[in-house]
C-alpha cells in the first residue's frame, strides 16, 4: 500500500476514533446531538480532503495518459511519434466537444489546442467558434472542465 493511500486511511481512522470518543463523553441531550452533527462534519471533511488537492492540468494528464493506454492496449501497437499522437488527441478531444454540442442542438465549430514538449500530451485550450446562447455556454463550458481538464480560462468562445 502506498504511502499516501496509508496516511489517508489512518486520518479517517483517527477522525472516526477522535469522534466516537467525543460522542461518548458527551451527556446525552441536546448537547449529544450537536456533537453528533459536529463529528459528522468532521468525519465527511476527513473523508472529502483528497478532493480538495485535486489539479485539473494533472488530472488532463492522467486522462490523456489513460486514453493513450487504453487505445495501445485495444490496437496493439505504441505511438512512438510525438506528432501522430499529438493530432491523435486534437482530433479526438475536437469530436468529443463537438458530439456533446450537437446533442445539445447547438452548430459550431472546435478546434483544441495540445500541450506537446511532454511525455503524454494532454489538451490546455479549446477555441469553440459559433452562436451559443450563454445558458448552453455555461453548460457546455462546465461539462468540458469536466471531462476533458481544460479550465475556463482557457476556453475561447467566438461569436459568429
Amino acid at each position: 500500500m502506498t504511502a499516501g493511500i496509508r496516511g489517508y486511511l489512518l486520518a479517517v481512522a483517527a477522525a472516526g476514533i477522535l469522534v466516537s470518543l467525543a460522542a461518548a463523553l458527551l451527556p446525552k441531550g441536546a448537547m449529544h446531538r450537536t456533537g453528533q452533527f459536529v463529528g459528522s462534519l468532521v468525519l465527511v471533511l476527513a473523508v472529502l480532503s483528497p478532493v480538495a488537492q485535486l489539479d485539473l492540468p494533472d488530472m488532463a494528464k492522467a486522462i490523456s495518459r489513460a486514453r493513450m493506454e487504453a487505445r495501445e492496449a485495444v490496437t496493439g501497437v505504441e505511438t512512438g511519434n510525438q506528432e501522430i499522437l499529438i493530432a491523435l488527441i486534437k482530433e479526438d478531444c475536437e469530436t468529443y466537444i463537438w458530439d456533446k454540442a450537437v446533442q445539445m442542438g447547438l452548430d459550431v465549430e472546435v478546434e483544441v489546442t495540445v500541450e506537446d514538449g511532454v511525455t503524454y500530451p494532454y489538451p490546455t485550450g479549446v477555441s469553440i467558434t459559433g452562436s451559443v446562447p450563454p445558458a448552453q455556454q455555461a453548460v457546455l463550458s462546465k461539462w468540458i472542465e469536466e471531462n476533458l481538464g481544460i479550465p475556463e480560462a482557457q476556453q475561447e468562445w467566438i461569436a459568429m
